[in-house]
């Protein structure tokens, strides 16, 4: 027995066929079919389109809106001319029957966003593992038949990557504004200094760049956003700091700090590991940088609409 009872909330409960009523079988004025050929007519404005609409014929579009007629006691159009008029009990009834499409249309979209999900690749470019890597967990959540390619890379590479089309979104900390791209903030950065435990930086509320510069110093090569700040933060002040070692990636800096080579720079929150370092503000980086998720604008892509979306249920 067909009982569609999925509309509670527009107060319309939808059987095919007869239900009981107190231990008696009831048959209801109308079905499902008849309430869609009405609700089709309706927004198309006559037979002829609904019936192209619903790839039936005219007389069963008549015959299907006769019989509900009947059954409903009243009439549900008028003619007037060449032209179908509905009545406005007709209106009030169509009124819930077209959010009874709108629910289809939603159920629809959905089986087909999941069917997507469960082959397509989604490409995602990434500087640090945090907060990339967890966002990337709790979307794989929702859909878990989802595959998922990770790119990492220094700031230059991986705003490349989204912009030449090679990954699908890129999440990055402080990244400008650009008419080709979409943003959704993700989480507050701020740059720090990284020191051993051991290190006599390590008890230190803040530190200056100006005491770095006798100090054993990783940088991180061209293209880092992360060097470019330190860069530009030491111009400011006029002082050149020369590196004893330079790593390109963020992970080489926290393996050099661990074995304890020297003091490097990280973003605050972008690191899985939680031992073997330290993180110190510095005193002429105070700002927090925001890091968020984006992507090309001109490009629907529904696997990262549905992702940029995770993120404002998840906040």
């Amino acid at each position: 027995m067909y009982n569609f009872s999925y509309f509670p909330e527009i107060g319309l409960t939808i059987s095919e066929t007869n239900t009981r009523d107190g231990g008696h079988m009831t048959k209801k004025p109308y079905t499902y079919n008849q309430l869609n050929i009405l609700n089709s007519v309706l927004e198309e404005g006559n037979y002829t389109q609904a019936a192209k609409r619903l790839g039936v014929s005219q007389s069963a579009i008549s015959q299907a809106l006769s019989t509900l007629e009947n059954n409903l006691g009243f009439k549900l159009f008028m003619q007037s001319g060449r032209h179908l008029v509905p009545t406005d009990y007709c209106l009030e009834i169509g009124s819930l029957t077209s959010k009874i499409r709108a629910v289809e249309d939603d159920l629809e979209q959905l089986i087909q966003r999941r069917q997507v999900f469960e082959a397509a690749i989604l490409k995602v470019g990434l500087c640090n593992p945090l907060p990339g890597t967890e966002i990337i967990r709790q979307f794989s959540k929702l859909y878990p038949k989802l595959q998922t390619e990770i790119y990492f890379g220094n700031f230059h590479e991986t705003f490349s990557r989204v912009v030449n089309g090679q990954v699908d979104l890129g999440i990055l900390a402080n990244v400008s504004k650009d008419d080709r791209l979409q943003f959704k903030k993700c989480a507050t950065q701020r740059l720090v200094a990284l020191c051993s435990p051991n290190h006599p930086f390590a008890s230190r509320e803040s530190i200056s760049l100006t005491e770095l510069a006798s100090e054993t110093v990783i940088f991180r090569t061209h293209g880092s956003t992360t060097q470019k700040l330190i860069n530009e933060a030491l111009a400011k002040i006029n002082l050149e700091i020369t590196p004893t070692y330079i790593a390109n990636t963020q992970e080489s800096v926290y393996d050099a700090v661990y074995q304890n080579l020297g003091v490097g720079f990280a973003w605050s929150e972008s690191a899985i590991r939680k031992g073997g370092f330290v993180k110190v503000p510095i005193a002429e980086l105070p700002s927090d940088y925001d890091e968020v998720v984006f992507s090309l604008k001109n490009v629907n892509n529904l696997v990262v609409t549905a992702l940029l979306n995770s993120l404002d249920t998840a906040g």
